[in-house]
């Protein structure tokens, strides 16, 4: 990795000593460059001879211009609606102001600084809208006075050189529109500034009336231990003013109703990209339900077989559920109820999907916590005086007891059931919600109200939160495994223990995530998740100095996070798009070009990760223009034989003279392409041996590719027969022998050819097509089998004889030795 980060970095600075112009004028003096700089920007006047062509081209492009600038509905739209919307939060200060008064709980002040909160993303939206409409106009005003100045040059110039009247008359008009342009951009900015200001004006208030709520919430009165009502049994329950002040926190259900017709029709462009985002979604787990049924587990483990499960038999109600948490996630600070029919939808589509892991005892148990959900929930659109409000805290807590009772009871036989599992664990947890029950009741009867909010709602929304992320987690393994399961199950060969390796580290990652997830909403439950996220925030931001430089632990962290990020990014990009077996069937790809846009994705990704990662520092990369020419030069010739490698293997991907999975033959080394990297190629041999090959000897020597177009190859066997026998009858048997074995190709036929008289035989040559991969052993059994042949039909394979003449000297010698 730390290899691939150098020479990447080092290709960029190449790549910037040769592209960027500031490293070629940094070799100038500085006072000429900035002579240079001001010429080159300096507007000039029009030559004559070309003032009738620009005349032409300036009045299209103030045509085109004008068309741009002109009125926008979603503006007009907006400056329709602010008088309105000015009236409604005016209208609704004064409802706080009273309900601030009536002493409210928590719950309700929670509500009020949630859809307070909605008015402010309401005019953010309206806000940024504008801004972009101001940045356009910028951008053409800039154009639009470059040219203003370029045309009066023009002008003046036309002047000096006594042009006919008519043209300067011409030209004036030129002038005079351009100016008339640049007059309409000035007084549309303006409009533009006073209505944002407006609307700032607007959102000033609504962060006034936020404050004054976080304050009431933070005030003494709400601490948990804050006596805020008399004991029970000296309550009055009778409806005094000070509770019905309270009726300004409680908004209606048709008031919900309009708000959400509202939010839909603000939110449209939303919508529509929540749509698309949902088709993908959509597409992906259709997908990932193929490949569970195109290849089948041959493995089969319990995670993976429920998990194979869950997909494929829940895959509706897993799309569903996945829409309605995204829709969580897209809209932020939605109206109450809509945000309420969400939670509630998420918890029925949680339902079989949580109920598929579940033990048979407890699968009941969400229908209850899908009742005390809309028992709870209903506090918000019913309104309650002080002392009935206790009254139904105290039952919803001992609903909660009996439930637990029932599902739990005998408690130690029940813990002693689970063992090793996640039930087992929040069955443990069983007698911190008993603890938390009572302490409930008795705070409500004493009149310690604040402690009776907080222990109900971690004893009903806690279990809400498990059931909903315990769903999320199943549905996150089951699309994790298939992907996983999908990418190997492509492979021909591949190793399970790898497979199942990176399976349980997935896992294990997953579990994590879900679990800081979890964690993150359950302090936002309980309201410690700002004052945590204020501290880590001060902490971060916390400037430290050594010797000149400044920096804080935020800057460092975000640093670090830009490229795990993008590391990540282009792993998992590679995990998918890389692989002989990847050709993106959908988009008709030929094998080998999804390699080559995972190539540039991933290269795309790290560079743009880097300059990001840098510009997150505050550094301004300009500033290395003098460093990137003089490390140019240095790598040029240090590195010149890992950037010819780097610069082949793109080739390689691109051209894709070879591929991963083909079988090569360079200097002397056959064996099959594993993987064509960034400077090098790895190459495993028959004999299993792993070869890195420089990727520079791929490109510029002679390379054998025996499975490139295709994957048959002609094989050759040479036998020979004495004089004796019969060319004919050996060209019949060697052709016949051929066409009997069963991986020998009919296409093209198996030939046999008498080559020539040798010295000791008569020669002939048997020619078949194999598939490669059938190569050797098909030989092996052709050449056993002509053997066999030949001995069954007398045909004798000679070996070479030689006569050997002695001088009659030695052979008067050899006849008295044997006398």
């Amino acid at each position: 990795m730390f290899a691939k980060f150098k020479l990447l970095l080092s290709l960029f600075l190449v790549c910037g000593a040769l592209l960027t112009p500031a490293a070629i004028l940094s070799q100038v003096p500085s006072e000429t460059k900035t002579i240079d700089s001001t010429l080159v920007n300096q507007p000039k006047a029009i030559p004559v001879i070309n003032i009738i062509q620009e005349m032409e081209l300036i009045n299209k492009q103030l045509k085109q211009i004008e068309n741009k600038i002109e009125p926008k509905k979603r503006v007009i739209e907006i400056d329709s609606l602010l008088p309105v919307y000015e009236a409604l939060i005016k209208e609704r200060q004064s409802y706080v102001q009273n309900f601030i008064k009536a002493n409210p709980n928590r719950q309700k002040i929670d509500n009020q600084i949630n859809r307070w909160n909605g008015y402010r993303d309401y005019l953010n939206s309206w806000e940024s809208t504008i801004n972009v409409y101001e940045e356009r106009n910028t951008i053409l005003a800039e154009n639009i006075i470059s040219k203003e100045k370029i045309w009066e040059l023009t002008y003046q110039n036309a002047i000096e050189k006594n042009v006919p009247p008519e043209l300067l008359i011409n030209i004036k008009s030129v002038l005079d529109e351009v100016v008339r342009v640049n007059e309409i951009f000035k007084n549309e900015n303006i409009y533009f500034l006073k209505l944002e200001s407006k609307i700032n004006d607007q959102i000033l208030i609504i962060d006034k009336v936020i404050e004054e709520l976080i304050a009431l919430k933070n005030s003494d009165v709400y601490q948990l231990f804050y006596l805020r009502h008399p004991t029970l049994w000296k309550t009055s329950f009778k409806i005094n003013k000070t509770d019905s002040s309270e009726r300004a926190g409680v908004e209606s259900v048709s008031d919900n109703i309009r708000n959400i017709f509202n939010f839909a029709k603000s939110s449209e462009n939303d919508i529509y990209l929540f749509l698309v985002v949902i088709g993908l979604l959509i597409a992906g787990v259709i997908y990932i339900k193929k490949a569970y049924l195109k290849y089948d587990i041959k493995e089969p483990q319990d995670d993976r077989q429920k998990a194979k499960d869950l997909i494929v038999n829940k895959t509706v109600w897993g799309i569903v559920f996945i829409s309605i948490l995204c829709a969580k996630f897209f809209f932020i600070n939605t109206p109450q109820l809509f945000d309420d029919i969400l939670a509630f939808l998420m918890l029925v589509c949680a339902l079989p999907l949580v109920q598929h892991y579940m033990d048979k005892r407890f699968k009941n148990i969400i229908y209850f916590v899908i009742f005390i959900f809309i028992l709870d929930t209903a506090k918000t659109y019913f309104w309650f005086a002080s002392p009935h409000y206790r009254i139904y805290l105290l039952v919803e807590a001992v609903l909660v007891a009996a439930i637990l009772l029932y599902f739990t009871y005998p408690y130690l036989k029940t813990r002693n059931l689970f063992q090793n599992q996640f039930g087992g664990f929040l069955i443990r947890l069983t007698p911190v919600v008993y603890l938390l029950v009572i302490i409930s009741i008795v705070s409500n009867i004493l009149g310690y109200t604040n402690l009776t909010d907080l222990t109900i709602k971690i004893c009903t929304q806690s279990s809400e939160l498990t059931i909903v992320f315990y769903a999320i987690l199943k549905m996150a393994n089951g699309i994790a495994l298939g992907t996983i399961h999908n990418h190997f199950g492509r492979k021909e060969n591949f190793d399970p223990i790898k497979k199942r390796t990176l399976e349980l580290k997935i896992l294990q990652i997953l579990k994590v995530f879900v679990a800081i997830l979890w964690a993150v909403y359950f302090l936002k439950m309980i309201d410690l998740l700002r004052p945590l996220s204020d501290f880590i925030n001060g902490v971060l931001s916390e400037p430290y100095k050594v010797g000149s430089i400044t920096f804080t632990l935020g800057i460092i962290l975000t640093f670090i996070a830009i490229l795990v990020v993008s590391f990540l990014i282009t792993s998992f990009i590679s995990f998918l798009l890389d692989g002989k077996d990847v050709k993106l069937k959908i988009l008709k790809l030929p094998k080998g070009i999804p390699a080559a846009i995972s190539l540039v994705i991933r290269y795309f990704i790290l560079a743009f990760g880097f300059i990001l990662a840098f510009s997150s520092l505050g550094i301004d990369l300009s500033k290395f223009n003098l460093m990137a020419g003089a490390l140019g030069l240095g790598i040029g010739f240090g590195l010149q034989n890992i950037i010819s490698n780097f610069i082949s293997g793109i080739i390689l991907v691109f051209e894709r003279p070879i591929l991963p999975g083909d079988t090569v033959e360079v200097n002397n080394l056959l064996g099959t392409v594993n993987k064509i990297g960034v400077r090098s190629s790895r190459i495993s041999t028959y004999d299993g041996a792993e070869v890195v090959v420089p990727n520079n000897n791929l490109i510029s020597n002679d390379l054998i590719n025996w499975t490139l177009s295709d994957t048959i190859k002609r094989i050759e066997i040479v036998v020979g027969t004495t004089y004796k026998s019969d060319p004919n009858e050996i060209i019949e048997v060697l052709t016949q022998v051929a066409n009997e074995h069963k991986d020998v190709l009919k296409t093209p036929p198996a030939r046999a050819l008498f080559t020539d008289f040798g010295e000791s035989a008569l020669n002939f040559k048997v020619l078949f097509w194999v598939y490669f991969e059938n190569g050797l052993q098909t030989k092996s059994d052709i050449s056993v089998a002509i053997y066999n042949r030949f001995k069954e039909l007398d045909i004798e394979i000679p070996y070479p004889q030689r006569v050997v003449h002695l001088p009659q000297g030695l052979k008067d010698i050899q006849k008295r030795e044997t006398r």
